[in-house]
């Protein structure tokens, strides 16, 4: 009975954190990704000075975590002015944490993430970004809005975002920050032939930890 009580217990509070509100980016389906024409100039991402960051939270905001992941390549196209295709690769077994914390915590954190519950960099070395539309579109600091297909572990999602882009001849940068929602690409602790027992507390284990992914994108690209 106790035990029932528990698992009761674990669900309700999992349903009363999940319905909580989510500021993430709304993920579609995969969309043609944008082709560069013959006249377009290539620009190729410098990965050493191009920078992905992350950021995750639990109990609804209480309790956070930083850090980085490595760049793989990548190359931007750009027209009259304006990127008009491109994509990155992201190495997702080069996951880096920021935070103030012993060593051995920050281990277990990253092995953590690189499991399966999270992205199994092991299976799913990489992800990728592919550019399908890059509209000029100033609002404060930003200047455009970027749509793409966002490809983690074995899923594709198409996401829109405003971005701060600034072409010269030489070069190309693009600052972004967009939020996620990490269940929309199957990333979430719930498991095939799972007992009751372990359903529930996957469930709470969603709610306990936020759905959101906040995802810092600062792109140097050099023609």
């Amino acid at each position: 009975m106790k035990k029932q009580f528990i698992i009761a217990s674990f669900a309700a509070v999992a349903l009363f954190l999940g319905s909580c509100g989510s500021n993430a980016t709304e993920a579609g389906a995969a969309d043609s990704a944008a082709t560069a024409s013959t006249g377009a100039t290539t620009y190729k991402v410098d990965a050493a000075a191009s920078t992905i960051g992350w950021h995750g939270s639990k109990l609804v905001g209480i309790g956070e975590h930083n850090g980085t992941i490595a760049l793989q390549e990548g190359s931007l196209s750009v027209e009259n002015g304006n990127i008009t295709a491109g994509s990155f690769v992201i190495d997702m077994t080069k996951l880096t944490c920021s935070d103030s914390l012993p060593q051995e915590f920050k281990d277990k954190l990253l092995g953590h993430l690189s499991a399966d519950d999270f992205f199994n960099s092991a299976k799913f070395p990489t992800a990728k970004f592919e550019i399908s539309k890059c509209e000029a579109k100033a609002d404060g600091d930003n200047t455009h809005v970027i749509s793409g297909n966002l490809t983690l572990r074995d899923s594709t999602k198409n996401i829109s975002f405003p971005a701060k882009v600034a072409i010269t001849e030489t070069g190309v940068t693009a600052d972004a920050k967009v939020t996620i929602n990490r269940l929309d690409w199957g990333i979430n602790y719930d498991k095939a032939n799972m007992s009751i027992d372990q359903k529930a507390q996957a469930k709470l284990k969603n709610g306990v930890v936020s759905k959101d992914m906040d995802i810092t994108i600062s792109l140097k690209a050099n023609k």
